[in-house]
């Protein structure tokens, strides 16, 4: 109902021209729109997640928006410069991916190359340095791709009975079992990579898809001018100070061995923030630090809590629209909801 509400509104708004002199007025050349994606599909990723998968062109459609727009896309750093100096351009949007999949080397860079576009990786490195599927991501798509049957596997589930991948109740048994079964057995990453591949043979489904980017191609998109940024080195976060500084640190370690410049800006993974990480981040020197709570910075925002336009295939181009010329952020909005499982400690 809300949502519908805020469709006419932003829609009215766009045809009757007040979205053009929103998107031209004093107050919008004073804030940033950064914008928040994840995953552009090799294959049919957006079928199936469609908040972390964008088709490819879908994503060029909304870059062809942005330039139809006359938004000036600038580098991370530069933006954020200007932001606070009071000096942006007009219309300023910046663009960013988290984790840095390698779909992003292989759909999204060559769309946005193709416009001309400047943008930032938040690059997690555990997974682009060990080269397989990010477990997490890969056990609910291959439940998805299998497309039902049956599954039978005692030794994870607890049960010599066959559970139906199809039947609602049961694969949710399936993923939580799957999610908890790793900490339960202390898998490394080799032995959950043995699980996957276990439970791809079980259902019948060979894919290979859903990895981080290697090093190797990280470096040759830094060499392009991507930004390569901070996203920690196993994409979690601890209450821990020590653990907490230690997955910055060695991330920040492994993203030397793709770029000369130092990583200073860093997209909390999930989403998930608390007030103490803050001190810790200017500790070590960080300058910015990302959410995925919905905003346009100012001069006044917090540059360790920097909102973001998390855009997705359900987001609709009357509500892009919308947070190109800032409306969108005058309407009310649901509060974003952090992802689970990025504390460290509870994995």
């Amino acid at each position: 109902m809300l949502r519908d509400a805020k469709l006419m509104l932003l829609r009215m708004a766009r045809g009757a021209g007040v979205a053009k002199l929103v998107m031209n007025s004093s107050w919008r050349r004073n804030r940033l729109l950064i914008l928040s994606y994840h995953g552009t599909s090799i294959d049919d990723e957006h079928e199936w997640n469609s908040s972390l998968y964008l088709a490819p062109a879908a994503l060029r459609f909304r870059m062809e928006t942005i330039r139809a727009a006359g938004c000036n896309v600038l580098p991370l750093d530069d933006a954020l410069n200007q932001l606070y100096r009071g000096v942006l351009p007009p219309r300023s949007v910046v663009i960013t991916f988290d984790d840095g999949t390698h779909d992003f080397y292989a759909q999204a860079f060559p769309i946005l190359k193709s416009f001309g576009f400047p943008v930032t990786v938040y690059l997690t490195t555990y997974y682009a340095a060990y080269q397989r599927p990010v477990y997490d991501v890969m056990v609910p798509y291959l439940a998805w791709k299998s497309r039902g049957g049956t599954l039978r596997w005692p030794e994870v589930l607890g049960s010599d009975a066959a559970v139906d991948v199809s039947y609602p109740p049961d694969r949710r048994r399936i993923l939580q079992r799957l999610g908890a079964y790793p900490a339960e057995q202390r898998l490394s990453g080799a032995g959950k990579d043995e699980l996957l591949c276990r439970f791809a043979e079980l259902l019948g489904v060979d894919r290979r898809l859903l990895h981080i980017m290697s090093l190797d191609e990280a470096r040759e998109l830094a060499a392009a001018g991507v930004g390569m940024q901070l996203h920690t080195h196993r994409h979690g976060v601890s209450r821990d100070k020590a653990i907490f500084q230690r997955e910055v640190a060695d991330n920040r370690t492994w993203l030397r061995k793709v770029q000369a410049v130092e990583a200073r800006h860093l997209c909390y993974p999930g989403g998930v923030h608390r007030p103490d990480f803050l001190p810790w981040l200017r500790e070590m020197g960080v300058a910015s630090a990302t959410t995925c709570e919905s905003g346009l910075a100012s001069g006044v925002t917090e540059a360790l809590l920097l909102p973001r336009l998390v855009d997705t295939g359900r987001l609709t181009e009357d509500e892009f629209v919308g947070w190109l010329s800032g409306i969108a952020a005058w309407l009310p909005g649901r509060p974003y909801v952090e992802s689970t499982g990025q504390f460290l400690e509870e994995r």
